[in-house]
């Protein structure tokens, strides 16, 4: 069964059986990407719905026995729904700088958790920034960072503490948030597995 988290009161509105194509396509891209690739991947026998071919902003988080495993996505919608979520599935299962890539072994003990994403917000105050609605990217320089709206609900933490865990995220100082810093803010539905 497929849980629907939405942060704030947007949604792309996919129905159960678009939610189920999505996780379809992240998993056997899972399997096909640390296999040996002799086939290129087949979006044929997928029912890609007009929802699912609008370009959409996505991420994949991989996790193993709760531990997060890979994380990429895109911030901006540079793809279709469908593709993002193959591309990104990629990309998280190899290109993850923080982790080796995941193997043929791990596929198996691995949970793909899919968010998908609203168009983001200029914010002219971190006040606009509501804790459990939005994902945020912060930008000070040549800093950034990004952290989806379900980071802080999974760490339990406040305001204060995600700002600055997102500042040490962007290569910062913890406090550097609190001075000549731009915001972007968004909502995301999370969907998992049971």
């Amino acid at each position: 069964m497929i849980k629907e988290h939405k942060s704030g009161k947007w949604s792309p509105e996919l129905t159960k059986q678009e939610q189920s194509t999505l996780f379809a396509i992240a998993e056997n891209t899972l399997k096909w990407c640390v296999s040996d690739r002799k086939e290129t991947f087949d979006f044929s026998k997928y029912n890609l719905t007009r929802k699912l071919k609008v370009k959409t902003a996505t991420f994949v988080t991989l996790k193993m026995r709760d531990e997060l495993r890979g994380c990429i996505g895109t911030l901006v919608p540079v793809e279709e729904l469908y593709k993002s979520i193959h591309n990104n599935t990629i990309n998280a299962a190899l290109q993850d700088h923080r982790f080796m890539p995941v193997t043929e072994r791990e596929v198996s003990n691995i949970e793909v958790h899919l968010s998908i994403l609203s168009p983001i917000s200029e914010v002219k105050s971190i006040d606009d920034f509501n804790l459990r609605e939005h994902g945020i990217i912060i930008e000070k320089g040549r800093c950034g960072a990004v952290f989806l709206p379900e980071v802080a609900i999974e760490q339990h933490w406040t305001k204060e503490e995600t700002l600055e865990a997102l500042s040490q995220k962007a290569g910062m100082d913890r406090h550097a948030w609190k001075e000549n810093t731009k915001y972007q803010i968004f909502s995301s539905v999370a969907l998992s597995k049971n």
